[in-house]
């Protein structure tokens, strides 16, 4: 993989979020148990402090620094998703959207900082390990947002086929 390929991705995968959300109105963005216990709007803020976690840390690696973000935390995914859903149930949707609309801009930005070798070059870091920093990167962006999007097809699917639901 090359990093316009990673670019790529990255792109496609918030195309395939966004074109689900334009199907949907405010009202059903944030019904709540729409996606287990969480809205539309609830994904969209997770995704969207995981991505913006990535951005912290692509920041940090930049400068040389070991990352300090919650992906290296002594808390539990589960953990931190519980409490950034205490934190943020109450956000403002437009808010949420507007972070979210913007946040792969951001990414991308910080993705072509790099060189292919940054990227993809197995214990070029020492704090990662075997993994390049791609590993990171994707699960983060596209891994993560593929692991969400069967919940909110099936979601806008059963909403809009069937309004009255």
């Amino acid at each position: 993989m090359k990093k316009q390929d990673l670019v790529d991705l990255l792109e496609n995968s918030h195309a395939a979020i966004l074109d689900l959300l334009d199907r949907l109105d405010e009202d059903q963005l944030v019904e709540p148990d729409a996606i287990g216990i969480w809205s539309v709007k609830d994904l969209l803020v997770h995704l969207t402090l995981w991505e913006a976690e990535l951005i912290t840390m692509l920041f940090q690696v930049r400068r040389g620094q070991t990352p300090s973000t919650l992906h290296f935390s002594q808390l539990s995914d589960d953990e931190i998703n519980a409490q950034w859903y205490r934190d943020y149930r109450d956000r403002d949707l437009e808010a949420a959207l507007d972070d979210y609309y913007s946040i792969r801009a951001q990414t991308i930005r910080r993705v072509n900082e790099f060189s292919d070798r940054d990227l993809f070059e197995p214990r070029r870091y020492r704090w990662a390990g075997e993994h390049p920093l791609h590993d990171w990167l994707a699960g983060s962006t596209y891994e993560h947002e593929e692991e969400h999007l069967p919940e909110l097809k099936q979601y806008v699917e059963r909403i809009t086929q069937n309004p009255a639901a």
